[in-house]
């Protein structure tokens, strides 16, 4: 390999050393490389995938537990990378004439350092981010779950009233898996966006990058498909029988409105029949009164029961 100077000259890149860094399935592995004249910091292995996220909340939780460990690791490692800074600045002390070479060669070794940490404390956000989706993800399905289940089995109701807590139970049903919906939605957005400016932070696209975000987002989009199908597809039933629900309470309805109202008309017949005339000019003029009461109120139940 060699690298290609600006006055025309190429440098050989070599690899001067390497340090391997491992805690349970996770490993990097951290390259010192040498151009010429300058030696900088490189990570040349990460496995898994610096954006690889898993496959289901149990993954995501190992490789969270993982990646903490692995960066402890190489966080004690610091010193011995400002050893070498400070090699590097001793060297600059000794050859004066190419001070501000060295001095540059430690401020770059520095930065990678920070650039390196940086990327490890950022894949760590990347999976707790990624917790937090599969947990939407699973509050989600055991809401749909629970949805089927309530159509699924056997709705019984006794009374109007019963009819009307079930359709409660609809709404209530069709209001949380919205909300779970909505919430997963936002969730898997919010995720989608870190992987995708992840990929593309730094001076250099990585391809390895480019191709972990390609797989991490459509493992997202794989699993919101798929629960946001069978929710489109609940819905559709649950807004069916909600419809078919509220037809019958609307017949309920009418039919315990004609019971009433015939309930009435009989009770004022049966009255009318047994009541007799007045023993004087005000009791019959009472008698007429009350009985124009009776017409205007036998009107409006009419109408009521038509």
């Amino acid at each position: 390999m060699s690298s290609q100077g600006s006055l025309g000259v190429e440098f050989s890149t070599t690899t001067v050393s390497s340090v391997a860094v491992q805690a349970g399935d996770s490993k990097i592995v951290i390259a010192v490389i040498k151009c010429g004249k300058w030696i900088q910091l490189q990570l040349a292995e990460s496995q898994p995938n610096i954006l690889e996220i898993g496959s289901s909340q149990d993954e995501t939780k190992k490789l969270l537990h993982d990646h903490e460990l692995l960066l402890a690791k190489l966080k004690a490692m610091e010193d011995q990378v400002w050893e070498l800074l400070q090699e590097a600045d001793k060297t600059a002390e000794e050859n004066k004439d190419q001070s501000q070479v060295y001095d540059a060669m430690a401020n770059t070794l520095g930065e990678a350092w920070a650039a390196l940490v940086s990327m490890l404390e950022r894949r760590r956000e990347l999976l707790k981010l990624t917790s937090e989706f599969f947990e939407s993800a699973l509050e989600f399905a055991i809401k749909i779950d629970q949805a089927e289940d309530f159509l699924q089995n056997t709705q019984e109701f006794e009374s109007t009233e019963s009819l009307k807590s079930l359709l409660q139970l609809h709404e209530h049903h069709t209001k949380e898996l919205l909300e779970r919906s909505l919430a997963l939605l936002n969730k898997s957005q919010q995720l989608t966006d870190f992987i995708e400016k992840f990929k593309c932070d730094g001076p250099n696209v990585i391809p390895k990058l480019i191709q972990g975000a390609h797989n991490s987002c459509l493992k997202i989009d794989s699993l919101l498909e798929l629960l946001q199908d069978r929710r489109r597809q609940l819905d559709k039933y649950l807004k069916q029988q909600r419809q078919e629900l509220s037809q019958v309470l609307q017949i309920c309805q009418w039919d315990q409105q004609e019971n009433q109202v015939t309930c009435w008309f009989q009770k004022t017949i049966r009255d009318l029949r047994e009541q007799s005339l007045g023993s004087s000019l005000s009791d019959n003029e009472e008698l007429i009164r009350k009985h124009e009461e009776l017409k205007i109120k036998a009107k409006v139940r009419d109408t009521l029961n038509n």
